[in-house]
């Protein structure tokens, strides 16, 4: 276990002597025990109190830190990612220079709703006075909520140094589900407090009196209980993995973005015959570079007039052609509302209306209740990026008689040229065929006069294939109504669930 926290710590480039790692049961327990642990001070005569500020571009398990202060008594403070932008650099406050009250500012190296990156150095401006999120005395730590970021990208502790770190295993490695981690900076570990004590968090402690001491080790003091040490030994394997799969974490860093923007390209181009875009892409960037852009793509699709299709139809069609999709508001309501457009009083009237987190609702009077996401990580490919392309052309497009798309070869990772970006620009759509089985028969005839586009036989899917007879099913259905009145046999079952999409076969129906 010993060896695994260093193996930990040198992943993030950093050492025992300047952090120490925590075990928890994921980022959310890592979270909940720095908003239980920070020194927070209320607010007294002679002093205004802590601060717990927080970028509203945060996921829940950030948001909900807030309940905790509230317990304490201490004032939250919601940062709009627009005021931290803004907020000029400075010096310290010059009303009370020495002032140690304490503050903690909490906010994402990577949006996990749009993929957005927020520069780590707002770390060392935030803690040293230049840039602050709310102008009070006192002295600013920084938590850094890597559990989206690190998952493909390197981060150098070294260089960056918050004060916490959560972390999640599976995000990166794909397993253990239920490890995390909290990289705590030593400076910082003697300011945290500790009120219940576990096993094996006590260096000694009586049943008969009010009488504990924790042990001196930081990991020790806040690990209670058995650890999960089974699932720790196993992040030494995802490690070695890891680095022999990928070659280390700037590979995935340049693999991954690349694949991001690849399909970003292509996607933002689909267009309907009328020139309106098939879809509607949430970003604060122009995926220009990685150091602003994750592996992330927030999207809607839009109807040919410019309606949003609610993201559980997307999300149905999707599992069709066996890919995965995350939809909703993916635990991040700030950065929801704010791509969105949904104001405080249409959360609450959703609410009424009965929508919840991670229901079905998707439209309601018209307007989304979320959005459908998109990630690549290490073990994503080309085909992935061209299987989504593809799926979303067949479910919007329908066919068509020329779709050019940036020109890459699997070997070179998704690789986009200037040029090959301007093709995509310039994707058009000419007919929609008004039958699933005139799509079949276009599929094929799509791209062939096009050479310098990926072969267009792989850009279109195809309705799945059934073993037996190959008579595609209303020619099946012509028969038997042409047969007479005799008796007939249902020898298969075909569902078209939404408009022209593929059809696909029903291989079990109770009666």
């Amino acid at each position: 276990v010993e060896h695994v926290r260093y193996r930990i710590l040198a992943h993030f480039h950093t050492s025992p002597e300047d952090y120490s790692v925590i075990f928890t049961a994921g980022s959310t327990a890592a979270l909940k025990l720095v908003a239980e642990a920070f020194p927070w001070v209320p607010p007294g005569p002679e002093s205004s109190g802590s601060r717990f500020c927080y970028l509203t571009d945060s996921h829940t398990s950030v948001v909900g830190m807030r309940k905790v202060t509230m317990a304490m008594n201490v004032t939250s403070v919601p940062v709009r990612p627009e005021d931290m932008w803004s907020a000029d650099t400075r010096g310290r406050d010059a009303g009370d220079p020495d002032s140690q009250l304490p503050h903690l500012f909490c906010y994402p190296a990577q949006s996990n709703f749009s993929g957005t990156r927020y520069p780590l150095s707002w770390i060392g401006e935030v803690k040293s006075g230049r840039r602050c999120p709310v102008s009070v005395p006192g002295k600013w730590f920084v938590l850094l909520d890597a559990a989206s970021y690190v998952s493909t990208s390197p981060l150098d502790l070294s260089v960056h140094q918050a004060d916490f770190v959560p972390l999640s295993f599976y995000k990166i490695f794909g397993f253990p589900t239920g490890l995390g981690a909290l990289l705590v900076n030593n400076r910082v570990a003697p300011l945290l407090r500790k009120t219940y004590f576990g096993g094996g968090t006590a260096a000694a402690y009586l049943a008969g009196e009010d009488f504990y001491i924790p042990r001196s080790s930081v990991a020790e003091r806040f690990e209670d209980g058995t650890i999960s040490f089974l699932d720790v030994i196993a992040l030494k394997h995802g490690f070695d993995a890891l680095e022999r799969l990928t070659g280390g974490m700037e590979n995935i860093k340049q693999h991954t973005f690349t694949l991001t923007q690849y399909t970003y390209t292509a996607l933002s181009a689909l267009r309907y015959p009328s020139g309106a875009p098939v879809v509607r892409i949430y970003s604060d960037s122009e995926f220009s570079s990685p150091e602003v852009q994750g592996p992330v793509i927030n999207f809607n699709v839009l109807d040919p007039c410019g309606n949003i299709i609610g993201y559980s139809q997307v999300d149905k069609m999707a599992s069709l052609y066996n890919i995965h999709l995350r939809t909703g508001c993916f635990c991040n309501t700030g950065a929801c509302q704010r791509h969105l457009g949904i104001s405080d009083e249409m959360v609450k009237k959703h609410l009424q209306a009965g929508h919840v987190c991670g229901d079905d609702v998707d439209i309601i009077d018209g307007q989304p209740t979320g959005s459908v996401r998109i990630s690549f990580g290490y073990m994503s490919t080309l085909e992935d990026a061209q299987a989504f392309l593809r799926f979303i052309i067949a479910m919007q497009l329908h066919q068509s008689d020329g779709q050019p798309f940036p020109q890459t070869t699997p070997g070179e990772a998704g690789a986009v040229s200037e040029s090959e970006a301007l093709d995509a620009r310039l994707i058009t759509v000419d007919t929609c065929s008004p039958s699933p089985q005139e799509d079949v028969r276009t599929a094929s005839r799509v791209g062939d006069d096009s050479p310098s586009t990926v072969d267009a036989g792989g850009l279109y899917p195809h309705p799945p294939t059934t073993t037996g007879t190959q008579e595609t099913p209303p020619e099946k259905a012509a028969g038997a109504l042409h047969g007479g009145l005799g008796p007939h046999v249902i020898t298969n079952l075909y569902l078209y669930p939404i408009k022209s999409c593929a059809a696909f076969e029903v291989t079990k129906w109770p009666l």
